[in-house]
C-alpha cells in the first residue's frame, strides 16, 4: 500500500499527512483535459453561481418594522440594495469574466486541495488554510484560489465532476440512440407506407396485419371486401 502518495487520481485521490504533502500532490496530479474543456465551457455559469453563493443569492427587500412609514422604509429598502449590489460589483471584479486558459489546470488542482483538506489532522488543515499559492496572476489561500477561478460554482453545477470517472462510450450511446430513434421513425413510416400500398390493392385489414407481421397475407379480396373489412375493425 502506498503511504507516499505515489498513487491515486482526482477522482481517487491518495491520503497524505501534512499540507505540505498534500499540496505537493494535488499540485501535479493529472486533470483529464476533458474535466477542463467543462469548466472551460461552463465558465460563465459557474462564475454566476460563485457570486450568487458569496453574496447570499438575490437580493430580498428587507422585512419592514410598524413604525417605520412608507417612505422610510422605502428609504432603508434602496440603501439595503445598494449594499448587496456593492458586494456584488466587488466579486464581480474578482472574479473574472474570462477564465485563464493557461491557469484552469492548476487551479482545479488547488480548489481540490481544498475540498480534501478534512483528510488531514486539525493542526495541518490549519496549516494548509492559510498557505499562500499562486495560479496564474492570483496569489492567495486555496480557497481564495479556488473562488477566484469559480471552482465551488462549478462543482454546484456539476456535483460529480470530480468525484466520477467520465464515460468514454457516452457519446458512442447517443450516436446509437439517435440511430435507434432514427431506425424505428423509419421503420414506422415503411410499414404505413406498405400498409397503404396493400389496402389500395384490394387487402382486407386482417391480411395487411398478418403481412406487417412478417405472414403471407395471400390474395387481395377485392376492394368492396376489404373496406367491409376495415369497416369492421
Amino acid at each position: 500500500m502506498s503511504t507516499d502518495g505515489a498513487d491515486g487520481s482526482i477522482y481517487f485521490p491518495a491520503r497524505l499527512h501534512s499540507a505540505e504533502e498534500h499540496l505537493q500532490w494535488w499540485s501535479s496530479v493529472l486533470v483529464p483535459d476533458e474535466v477542463l474543456q467543462s469548466i472551460m465551457d461552463d465558465y460563465d455559469a459557474s462564475r454566476t453561481a460563485t457570486i450568487g453563493a458569496m453574496v447570499g443569492g438575490k437580493w430580498q427587500a428587507p422585512p419592514r418594522k410598524p413604525e417605520w412609514s412608507q417612505a422610510e422604509y422605502e428609504a432603508r429598502a434602496r440603501e439595503d440594495a445598494d449594499r448587496h449590489n456593492e458586494v456584488v460589483r466587488r466579486w464581480q471584479q474578482q472574479i473574472p469574466k474570462e477564465l485563464d486558459r493557461f491557469a484552469v489546470r492548476d487551479a482545479v488542482r488547488t480548489h481540490l486541495a481544498w475540498t480534501y483538506r478534512y483528510t488531514l489532522p486539525n493542526d495541518e488543515q490549519q496549516q494548509l488554510e492559510t498557505t499562500q499559492v499562486t495560479v496564474g496572476d492570483y496569489t492567495g489561500t486555496p480557497a481564495e484560489i479556488s473562488t477566484r477561478y469559480a471552482m465551488p460554482g462549478f462543482a454546484a453545477r456539476h456535483p460529480e465532476a470530480f468525484t466520477r470517472l467520465p464515460d468514454d462510450n457516452a457519446d458512442l450511446k447517443r450516436q446509437l440512440e439517435q440511430l435507434r430513434r432514427q431506425v424505428d421513425t423509419y421503420g414506422a413510416r415503411a410499414s404505413s407506407h406498405y400498409a397503404g400500398y396493400l389496402a389500395e390493392h384490394g387487402h382486407s385489414s386482417e391480411q395487411i396485419d398478418a403481412a406487417l407481421q412478417g405472414r403471407e397475407p395471400g390474395a387481395p379480396v377485392g376492394q368492396k371486401k376489404a373496406l367491409k373489412s376495415f369497416r369492421k375493425s
